[in-house]
C-alpha cells in the first residue's frame, strides 16, 4: 500500500503499535501525547519511533524525538529539526500532506515508499503516522515509527 489510512499494514511492529495507540484513546478521543509510553512497546520498535510538535500559523512540524535507529539510518540527529529540514526533497510534498491529512483528520496513516535519504540511493521504509492530541480533539502532536529496509553496510 502506498498511502491511505493505516490499513494494509504488513509489519509486526507497526500492528502492534497502532493496536497500542488505539489502546490509549479514551471514548473514541485521541490520547494525549504524554499517554504514549515506550516501556509498554517491544524493544525493537523503540530505536524507530519518532514524534513532532504540531506547529500552527502557519502549519508546520518540529521533531521533538527520533530514535537512534533513525538518526542513525539518516546520518544526522533530527531532533528539533524542522519538516523541511528532514524530509528528503523528492518526497517532502507527499510526506508533508500526509501528515498535514493526519492533522486535519485525526486518523493514523501508513505508508510504504522509497526516498532518497542518503545521497547514494534510495531508501525503503515503511511508516506508521499516529495522531496525538492533550485535549482529545485538536491534533498537536503527530508520533508513530519508521521502519527502513536497511542495505548490508554499516550505518557508521
Amino acid at each position: 500500500m502506498c498511502g491511505g489510512q493505516a490499513t494494509g499494514i504488513d509489519d509486526p511492529e507497526l500492528i502492534e503499535l497502532l493496536g497500542y495507540w488505539q489502546s490509549l484513546k479514551v471514548d473514541g478521543r485521541l490520547p494525549p501525547r504524554r499517554a504514549l509510553d515506550p516501556a509498554a512497546l517491544p524493544a525493537e520498535i523503540v530505536p524507530h519511533l519518532f514524534m513532532y510538535d504540531v506547529e500552527r500559523e502557519p502549519l508546520d512540524y518540529r521533531m521533538r524525538l527520533a530514535g537512534s535507529m533513525l538518526c542513525a539510518t539518516v546520518g544526522f540527529e533530527m531532533r528539533g529539526k524542522t519538516f523541511d529540514e528532514i524530509h528528503p526533497p523528492d518526497r517532502a510534498a507527499e510526506i508533508r500532506q500526509e501528515f498535514d491529512t493526519v492533522v486535519h483528520s485525526g486518523q493514523p496513516h501508513y505508508v510504504k515508499r522509497s526516498a532518497q535519504w542518503l545521497p547514494d540511493g534510495l531508501l525503503h521504509y515503511r511508516r506508521l503516522l499516529l495522531p496525538f492530541a492533550e485535549d482529545g480533539v485538536t491534533v498537536d502532536s503527530l508520533g508513530g515509527a519508521s521502519m527502513f529496509d536497511l542495505p548490508d553496510r554499516p550505518l557508521f
